[in-house]
């Protein structure tokens, strides 16, 4: 009884729209009958199939084109003046595919100019023996920048050297209030698998070499995108001399590295110690902007990283269930049963393989890009703390004047004048000062305007990639895992 009150399915879907049409034309002849006065003719009635299910929308290669990706983004990306930016993300998780995620020099230094500068760090190995083994990256450049003696540049770079340039660069530029990107941390849990593994081949496998070349790579190409650093000579000097002398300051235990130490801690307490009366209201308004960027981001990362990690134990997993349905699959007697449990456990092989390289892109191209501003706003914290220590500089110069003054007018009221002519030249110092310090002030808060503008375009550049990457990556798993299971459709569908 039930299947008679259901209506019969459409096997035709011509046949189904034929009579929808006919159906339209007989409310059409109606309505001309009843109104013959009416010379125009009616307007053409929509045909609508109420009965007629949804076809499943089929995921076309197509849409993974770049051009798509433009038409995404197009009336942001034209709001805020920014390049386009063309990205490909390979089928396989090689180490070119790796490289390419980890690229940044695509962005803007102060206007629409792209740096023509590219860094590429790979090839790591191993140097040495024992406790005295490092690991070593091949530094390679390419770039039109006149100031480079040559287009193409290769030299050889251990962490410290890398750790050297920064301490440089800092040293130079934090004081005048440009950001300098943070370089990678350093690992001694990381650095001592290097040191107790036993050939360069065991070395280079481990997991945190990949991932310091990775973070090296970025670092330098954040570096290269500021206009101002990649001028810096002792930068130039990094990318093309062959030898570079040993940077020594850059150890834990070395007297550099207890200086930094209480350097750190005199900077926490300036912190807590100086209050500044901010008196423009975009400083104001930007550093709340600030701590609540970093603190979405924050939770961002800490989401972004626990995802990865349910991704590695999706891929471990759904391998384990592979090898069970091998085994099950070689002990069953049903021929058919038997192929299709086989030809199973290669689909679930398969798919392993894509949630592990889902994994990997996930990591390299969007949590470490998330990780690396956390770092970023950490150092733009220091930058503006530079600004508040430049505004105490200038106040106390006031204060001394008016101490000087107020000494001034005491040797006057009490009648000593032999010391006047000094104090009035100490005065006419002091205002000077005052001048220079003013001076030194205002410099300063422009330049971290012109600073946070060009992190604001970059910032808005590599979350667009990150989104695009992250997008691509996901829609180019899931065609994987439909091809897979249509492959073994046939197979389960053999079973007899």
């Amino acid at each position: 009884m039930s299947d008679s009150r259901e209506p019969p399915p459409f096997d035709d879907e011509e046949t189904e729209e034929e009579e929808s049409v006919k159906q339209a034309e007989v409310v059409s002849q109606e309505e001309v009958v009843t109104k013959p006065t009416v010379v125009t003719e009616p307007d053409p009635v929509p045909v609508v199939k109420e009965a007629a299910a949804p076809e499943p929308v089929k995921v076309e290669p197509e849409l993974l084109d770049d051009d798509d990706d433009d038409d995404m983004f197009e009336s942001a990306s034209a709001s805020a003046n920014l390049p386009n930016i063309s990205i490909e993300v390979p089928t396989k998780y090689t180490d070119t595919a790796k490289d390419d995620y980890s690229k940044a020099s695509h962005s803007s230094q102060y206007d629409s100019k792209v740096n023509d500068i590219t860094i590429q760090v790979s090839d790591p190995h191993k140097v040495g023996d024992g406790m005295n083994a490092y690991m070593s990256y091949r530094v390679r450049t390419k770039t039109s920048i006149p100031s480079f003696k040559r287009a193409e540049l290769a030299v050889d770079r251990r962490f410290s050297d890398f750790l050297g340039i920064h301490e440089k660069l800092l040293a130079k530029h934090r004081h005048a209030g440009r950001i300098v990107p943070p370089a990678p941390e350093k690992s001694i849990v990381g650095m001592t698998l290097i040191k107790m593994s036993k050939t360069d081949e065991e070395a280079v496998s481990i997991d945190f070499v990949e991932k310091r070349r990775a973070a090296l790579e970025r670092y330098l190409n954040r570096v290269a995108r500021h206009n101002t650093l990649v001028q810096d000579q002792d930068f130039r000097d990094f990318l093309e001399q062959e030898e570079l002398p040993q940077a020594t300051n850059t150890r834990a235990l070395s007297g550099a590295g207890v200086m930094r130490l209480v350097k750190n801690v005199e900077g926490a307490l300036s912190k807590i110690t100086i209050k500044m009366t901010e008196e423009d209201s975009w400083f104001e308004e930007k550093q709340q902007q600030i701590e609540s960027l970093e603190q979405q981001l924050r939770k961002l990362h800490a989401s972004f990283e626990s995802l990865v990690h349910h991704r590695k134990e999706l891929a471990v997993n759904t391998a384990l269930f592979a090898k069970s349905s091998a085994t099950l699959g070689n002990a069953e007697e049903h021929t058919a049963l038997s192929r299709a449990l086989a030809q199973l456990s290669d689909a679930f092989e398969k798919i392993e393989n894509v949630h592990q390289e889902q994994s990997n892109t996930d990591y390299y191209a969007v949590a470490e890009t998330l990780a690396d501003y956390l770092r970023i706003i950490t150092e733009i914290k220091e930058i503006f703390m530079v600004r508040v220590k430049s505004w105490q500089n200038w106040q106390n110069a006031e204060q001394n004047v008016q101490r000087k003054k107020e000494a001034e007018a005491k040797m006057q009221a009490s009648g000593r004048t032999d010391k006047i002519a000094q104090i009035q030249a100490d005065i006419k110092e002091l205002e000077a000062r005052v001048q220079t310090c003013k001076s030194d002030f205002d410099e300063l808060s422009a330049e971290i305007k012109k600073e946070m503008q060009a992190f604001e375009q970059d910032r808005v550049v590599d979350f667009r990639q990150l989104v695009l990457i992250f997008l691509k990556n996901l829609m180019k798993s899931q065609e994987q895992n439909i091809k897979n299971w249509e492959a073994f459709m046939p197979e389960a569908r053999a079973i007899a």
